[in-house]
């Protein structure tokens, strides 16, 4: 289960890899346990071409802020991770 310090990790990542660049691709799983009122299509839609400006975290929950609505949130759960193409996955000693 992430902790607090990986899901603080995964804010950091995006802040120095993603911030200020332009969302190209967005894979949206299509489960309507995670992703409610919006199908997968539409959420795609509306993220590619948006400039991340920020990446914000409160306990366990971490959001982006973009150029322009919507802010895409994320609750890392039981088994949440960020994966940022080309940006090695930090590894936990626990």
């Amino acid at each position: 289960m992430p902790e607090l310090p990986e899901v603080e990790a995964a804010r950091r990542a995006v802040e120095e890899h993603c911030c200020g660049k332009r969302i190209t691709k967005a894979i949206i799983g299509d489960d309507d346990k995670v992703i409610e009122g919006v199908s997968p299509a539409e959420l795609q839609k509306a993220l590619v071409g948006k400039r991340v400006v920020a990446a914000h975290r409160k306990g366990k929950n971490m959001w982006l802020e973009l150029d322009t609505p919507p802010f895409p949130s994320f609750q890392f759960g039981m088994t949440g991770a960020v994966y940022i193409k080309g940006v090695s996955v930090t590894k936990y000693k626990r």
